[in-house]
C-alpha cells in the first residue's frame, strides 16, 4: 500500500508535527547556547528527551525487554545517533548560521548510502544511489561556497558533517545490530535516549557551570533546552515511527527536504540570518543527490532453470 492510498488525516498531522519539532531544533539549540556549552546542550536535550519517553513508554506499558547484549547493541547505536551528534551539531553552531547547519543536516541520507554499500556488502548499490553520492558532494561544496576561501566556514562545516556522518554510521549499524529487535520504536527510543544521557553527563559536568541565571524560570535558554528536549528528541521520534507505519519510510523519508525549509524560515524571521543565492543552490543539488541516493537498485532477475534433455 503507498502513501497515496492511506487517509492524509491517519499521517500528515505527524509528518507536520516531526517537520516543525526538527525544523526548530536548530532555533532552540541556538537560543540555548547563549547561556549553555555546546556539551550541556547535548546533555540537557536528551536529559529532558530521556524523562518524556520513559514517562510516556510507563503510561502506554510499551515497556522494553532488556537484556544485557540489546543493551550493549542499542548503547553502540545511540553513541552515534544521539550521543556524539548531539555535541556536534551545536558545537558547529557556534562558528556557523541555524540555516546552513540545518541544511547540511539534510546530507544525513547520503551518508547513511554511503555506509550501507561499505558495511552492508548484502545491499547492492545501484548507478543512480551512486550518482547521487557524486551529485550530493558536489552539492555540499556549492552549499558551502567553496571559492571563498578567504571566509569559508571551514571548523562549522567539519563539525556537522561529522556530525551527519555519525547518523549514517548510527542508521546503518541499526540495521544490523537491532534488525530482530521485537520492541517498539517508544520503547527503543527510550533505551537509545536514556543511555545517551548516561554518556553525556560526565562530559557535561567536565565542562564549567553556567551562571545561576541560565537555570532560572526566566531564562529563555532553559526554557530553549527543554523544548529541545521534549519536542525534537522524545515526540519527533514517536511521531516520525508513526508516519513509518502509516505511510511508509518512503514519505517519513521526505522529512527531510522539509526541516530545512523550517529551520531556514525561523532563521530569516526570528534570528534575523541571512541566506546567500548558493546555499539556495547547494541545497537544491544536495536534495537531488539524496532522492538520487534513496532510489533502490532493481532486484536481479531470478536465473533461469536449466533445461536438460536426452541426447539425439
Amino acid at each position: 500500500m503507498s502513501a497515496a492510498d492511506v487517509p492524509l488525516r491517519s499521517w500528515l498531522p505527524y509528518f507536520l508535527g516531526v517537520s516543525a519539532a526538527w525544523g526548530c531544533s536548530f532555533l532552540f539549540i541556538e537560543v540555548a547556547l547563549r547561556e549553555f556549552a555546546p556539551t550541556q546542550v547535548a546533555f540537557g536535550r536528551v536529559f529532558f528527551g530521556a524523562i518524556t519517553l520513559i514517562v510516556m513508554v510507563l503510561v502506554t506499558g510499551n515497556r522494553p525487554t532488556l537484556t544485557w547484549r540489546k543493551v550493549g547493541a542499542v548503547a553502540v547505536v545511540a553513541a552515534f545517533m544521539s550521543a556524539i551528534p548531539l555535541v556536534l551539531i551545536p558545537a558547529a553552531q557556534q562558528h556557523i548560521s541555524s540555516i546552513l547547519a540545518s541544511l547540511l543536516n539534510a546530507t544525513t541520507p547520503l551518508w547513511t548510502a554511503l555506509f550501507v554499500a561499505l558495511l552492508i556488502p548484502a545491499e547492492r548499490v545501484s548507478r543512480a544511489q551512486l550518482a547521487g553520492l557524486v551529485i550530493g558532494a558536489g552539492g555540499i561544496a556549492i552549499l558551502l561556497g567553496a571559492w571563498r576561501v578567504d571566509d569559508f566556514p571551514l571548523w562549522g562545516a567539519a563539525l556537522m558533517l561529522g556530525a551527519t556522518a555519525c547518523y549514517g554510521i548510527g542508521s546503518t549499524l541499526s540495521r544490523v545490530l537491532l534488525g530482530r529487535v521485537q520492541d517498539s520504536p517508544m520503547a527503543l527510543s527510550s533505551i537509545q535516549i536514556t543511555l545517551s544521557a548516561l554518556m553525556l553527563a560526565p562530559v557535561a559536568l567536565a565542562v564549567p557551570s553556567p551562571d545561576a541565571e541560565a537555570f532560572a524560570l526566566s531564562s529563555v535558554s532553559l526554557w530553549a533546552l527543554i523544548a529541545l528536549g521534549v519536542t525534537g528528541t522524545s515526540f519527533a521520534y514517536v511521531w516520525f515511527w508513526k508516519v513509518v507505519k502509516a505511510a511508509g519510510a518512503t514519505t517519513a523519508a521526505s522529512v527531510t527536504y522539509v526541516v530545512p525549509v523550517v529551520a531556514t524560515a525561523l532563521g530569516v524571521l526570528v534570528l534575523g540570518e541571512t541566506l546567500a543565492w548558493y546555499e539556495v543552490v547547494g541545497a537544491a543539488v544536495v536534495f537531488g543527490g539524496v532522492w538520487l541516493s534513496q532510489r533502490k537498485p532493481k532486484p536481479r532477475p531470478e536465473a533461469l532453470p536449466e533445461i536438460k534433455g536426452s541426447a539425439a
